[in-house]
């Protein structure tokens, strides 16, 4: 049901089945809930883990919590179908088109959301807040610009999806990186000794990913390594299904589980299923990172520290935006150069702060506000005005960029 004319009503999609995209949101959600507390805001959960993560971070008189399920008829089929790609969340949205028709806006921080919009009523503003703050070209898809109002990082994103087609017409606000609000205070311990800890967090996606081609290998050299602690935290989907493949490469990659040797290794940690994967525990314990695609390495970079990029495919990366920080640290091609890079790194920490610390201000436009109250005043600032011009019978203009 549609609310009185003096409040909105706001949904929050948190529709993944892990749990990496709801740091990205909840503290947007928390603050549009905390500033307009005459709204109706509703966060529209899967079921399980995300759900729990969601109501301990968004607890307020003013929230609901709606968990979406589909029937049984869809959801049986769907769960042997996610073994090769996300049938059940499409399930999800596809069951319960009712309960996002009666809203002002929905929020998402994921592209798959706009498979909703033919399907509900036109007057819902589909609002996109993004998850990570990448390099890929992926994060920048045209197909974006059916959005209504993008949340940007910071000038790079701004710049790349005008660039892709993704901001054309609609509407944009640089809102910082909502989730820095809650960046671990100080990093933990993970080892019972005071040896360099260096983190590898490979992608999933195989033609970018180095744990496919040279995974074991990195974890060998770190077995024979025993001075150095290693924390092997992939992204969070690696390991969510056994076989991956990257649209528009022609890649496809078995994710082959870590040997069990590894597991006995005092200087190992292996973490393939946690929340420590996504909610930045790793990212501020580590002296060092070692990565390819992934965006966690701009997490990681809020301080600035020593940098490894494994570049397992041999890619002619120099000059391509996709690959903009490798810029940030050395970047190899083979474990022996992978070895003496990182012994490098951690005698010469400061070797390539200046790139580092470029990349990050024009990655995130970070102020004095905390960005989750800045993402929610423009979600709040874009509500109000469509609201208004509906009120007038005047809709030109709703989709003129900010």
């Amino acid at each position: 049901m549609k609310a009185p004319d003096d409040r909105a009503v706001i949904g929050f999609l948190f529709n993944h089945d892990a749990g990496h995209q709801a740091g990205h949101l909840t503290p947007i959600l928390g603050a549009y809930a905390d500033a307009r507390p005459q709204d109706d805001v509703c966060a529209f959960v899967a079921p399980g883990d995300v759900a729990d993560m969601v109501r301990k971070a968004t607890a307020r008189p003013n929230v609901r919590i709606v968990e979406l399920k589909a029937p049984a008829a869809l959801s049986a089929p769907a769960r042997v179908l996610d073994l090769a790609f996300p049938a059940s969340r499409s399930a999800r949205l596809r069951s319960n088109l009712a309960a996002f028709s009666g809203l002002d806006a929905l929020v998402t921080p994921e592209h798959a959301a706009l498979k909703l919009k033919p399907l509900i009523p036109a007057g819902v503003s589909f609002i996109y807040s993004g998850h990570g703050a990448g390099d890929r070209a992926y994060g920048f898809d045209a197909a974006l610009s059916a959005f209504d109002l993008i949340l940007a990082p910071g000038m790079k994103s701004v710049r790349r999806f005008k660039a892709a087609g993704a901001i054309n017409g609609n509407a944009y606000a640089l809102v910082g990186y909502p989730k820095f609000d809650a960046a671990p205070a100080a990093p933990e311990r993970f080892f019972d000794n005071d040896n360099p800890v260096v983190l590898y967090n490979p992608h999933f996606s195989p033609a970018f990913s180095s744990w496919y081609r040279a995974g074991v290998k990195v974890l060998d050299w770190f077995a024979a390594n025993k001075d150095l602690n290693l924390i092997f935290a992939p992204h969070v989907m690696l390991y969510r299904r056994p076989v991956h493949m990257t649209p528009g490469e022609g890649a496809i990659g078995w994710a082959r589980r870590a040997p069990a040797r590894f597991f006995r290794m005092p200087n190992i940690r292996i973490d393939v299923g946690s929340r420590r994967l996504f909610d930045m525990s790793y990212t501020a314990a580590a002296d060092l990172y070692v990565g390819d695609a992934s965006s966690q390495v701009l997490e990681f970079l809020l301080r600035p520290r020593p940098c490894v990029f494994f570049n397992a495919h041999g890619r002619d990366w120099r000059g391509d935006p996709n690959f903009a920080h490798w810029r940030c640290g050395e970047v190899v091609e083979d474990i022996e150069s992978l070895g003496a890079a990182i012994r490098a790194g951690l005698a010469s920490r400061d070797a390539y702060r200046l790139a580092q610390q470029e990349h990050f201000s024009d990655t995130f436009d970070l102020t004095h506000e905390p960005s989750a109250a800045r993402a929610a005043a423009a979600i709040a600032r874009f509500v109000d005005e469509k609201k208004q011009r509906r009120a007038t019978g005047d809709l030109a203009g709703l989709r003129a960029a900010s």
